[in-house]
C-alpha cells in the first residue's frame, strides 16, 4: 500500500512498518524535515474485522521542488540544508502556507487604519 511517497509494505495487524521516502519526498515535523527521512504506519485492523488500513504517523511529503509554493515563493536550498523549502519573506517553511509575522502584521494594519 503506498501512501504519497511512501510504500508499506503488507504486515500483521498492529504492526508498525516504515518506508524510506521516495527522491525529494521528506518527512516533515512542523516546518522542518527530519533527519531519517522515513515513513511510519501502523496497520491497523478496521470496524468490520475484517479489511485493515494503515494510520500513518510520519508521512512522506513532497518538497517544494515538486510540490511548489503555496504563494508561489521561492523555492530554494537554505544555506546549511540539504532540501529545498519555500522561503517568504521573513518565513521559512515547507510550503508557506502561513503568512510570516510581519506581513500579516503590514496587512492587519492597512485593513484596519
Amino acid at each position: 500500500m503506498s501512501s504519497n511517497g511512501s510504500t508499506f509494505s503488507s504486515i500483521e495487524i498492529n504492526k508498525i512498518s516504515t518506508s524510506n521516502c521516495s527522491p525529494n519526498y521528506y518527512v516533515f515535523e512542523d516546518t522542518l524535515p527530519r533527519q531519517d527521512e522515513t515513513g511510519k504506519a501502523t496497520c491497523e485492523l478496521n470496524n468490520d474485522n475484517v479489511t485493515a488500513s494503515w494510520n500513518v504517523a510520519k508521512l512522506c511529503e513532497p518538497s517544494c521542488s515538486i510540490r511548489g509554493c503555496d504563494n508561489n515563493q521561492l523555492c530554494a536550498k537554505p544555506s546549511g540544508e540539504t532540501i529545498n523549502r519555500c522561503i517568504c519573506a521573513g518565513y521559512l517553511g515547507k510550503y508557506c502556507e502561513t503568512i510570516d509575522a510581519a506581513g500579516s502584521f503590514f496587512l492587519s494594519f492597512f485593513l484596519f487604519f
